[in-house]
């Protein structure tokens, strides 16, 4: 498209002040780059009125300008030589990483296969020859006015980022650190998918004589599964003076989140009571990734299931199992979230329960539960190889000497 102002030029500078980058205070910086000298000379002495102007005349010479000046803005020929157009803006775009760096083509007039061939190298405009210089000049500021609110965007990212490191500060402060119990040996932790997420862990000492154990799983991650994990947590503390029965302390979350967090969300949980002197631990699951007590005397492997319990927050109404299991000396009880067994490796195959409970029985044996836990994380890691983890993931390994 053509854009013919005129203006007389004395009327123009009387008119037109510099365009201030207001991240930096100062002018917004241009680099023209045209083999054509006497056009770049006419083209650079509009844009000098309003920014501040650099030339090149070949594509070296732009990488070289570029790295010495980071101009906010390229306008470039098609035909330079050295390097083209094309394979400079490309190289540029490659060097500026997240930095937006607009970039106008300049080439003759009617070569739409110039057109295609410029966006496809990362061109956000372009512009055909022979060309009036205050449609340029009109070019570059709605270009530097794309620019800005880039700019905007980043900074609001920029505020989210902060806000949610702080968030995540705070998540893991909730986490409590495992207790000091002579016989047991504890291993925790937690990996969000970003840097806040729904996945929790928690270790109870109810009274002398019971421990409480926990895992939970927030459907989705992010900021909204961390708030609502943190209700949760508060809520599920404030039971146990009331409550230590694992089915009566779910059912009693479930009915309060149910009732005032209409969030569409949903959570699964399992909670374990241990009776530490007896070994004796009562449990209750919501639709939670089963636990495994293993018992490395025997090799006997428990998947801790739970006939009833929906995950929280589905129906108002939602009664719990509530069962017994004996821990003997020599076991370890293995919780997690499905981010663990369903981790995939680059061809979508995921980890699983096969190789989870395999790498129990491999590793678990002669290792404590630091040791082992580490272990496990370690195998999945090289299960998956480059891929990362698509979701949130908990670990927690109580060992029974």
């Amino acid at each position: 498209m053509r854009i013919d102002i005129e203006q007389p030029a004395r009327e123009k500078q009387q008119n037109m002040t510099m365009d201030i980058n207001p991240y930096t205070s100062a002018p917004w910086r241009v680099l023209l780059a045209d083999p054509s000298l006497e056009l770049q000379s006419q083209t650079r002495s509009n844009l000098d009125l309003e920014y501040a102007v650099y030339t090149a005349e070949n594509g070296l010479d732009v990488l070289e300008t570029y790295q010495q000046e980071r101009p906010d803005l390229l306008v470039l020929a098609v035909d330079l030589p050295k390097l083209d157009g094309y394979e400079t803006c490309k190289k540029i775009k490659g060097i500026c990483g997240r930095r937006f760096v607009p970039v106008i083509f300049v080439s003759e007039a009617g070569d739409m296969s110039s057109v295609k061939k410029g966006f496809l190298s990362g061109g956000e405009d372009f512009l055909s020859k022979p060309y009036n210089p205050e449609e340029l000049s009109i070019r570059v500021h709605a270009a530097l006015r794309t620019k800005k609110l880039y700019l905007q965007l980043m900074k609001a990212y920029e505020l989210i980022d902060r806000e949610r490191d702080t968030l995540a500060d705070i998540q893991r402060k909730f986490l409590s650190a495992p207790p000091e119990i002579p016989g047991l040996q504890f291993h925790a932790q937690y990996q969000p998918s970003s840097k806040a997420g729904g996945d929790y862990y928690d270790f109870i000492q109810i009274d002398k004589d019971h421990l409480g154990v926990l895992t939970a799983d927030v459907s989705g991650h992010g900021i909204p599964a961390a708030i609502i994990m943190a209700m949760k947590r508060i809520l599920l503390r404030s039971f146990l003076s009331q409550q230590r029965s694992p089915s009566k302390t779910l059912e009693a979350l479930n009915e309060i989140l149910f009732n005032n967090l209409k969030t569409g969300h949903f959570i699964t949980a399992f909670y374990g009571v241990i009776h530490l002197p007896t070994r004796v631990m009562t449990y209750s699951s919501a639709g939670h990734c089963p636990p495994y007590l293993i018992n490395y005397d025997n090799g006997e492997v428990r998947e801790l299931k739970s006939e009833k319990g929906f995950p929280l927050m589905i129906l108002p109404n939602n009664p719990m199992d509530e069962s017994k299991v004996q821990i003997a000396h020599n076991s370890k009880l293995v919780l997690y979230t499905d981010g663990i067994i369903e981790a995939r490796n680059a061809a979508g195959e995921e980890f699983g329960r096969k190789r989870f409970v395999e790498t129990l029985m491999k590793f678990g044996a002669n290792r404590n539960a630091d040791a082992l836990g580490l272990e496990i994380i370690k195998t999945v890691k090289d299960y998956i190889q480059d891929v990362p983890f698509n979701d949130d993931y908990t670990l927690v390994v109580l060992g029974i000497e």
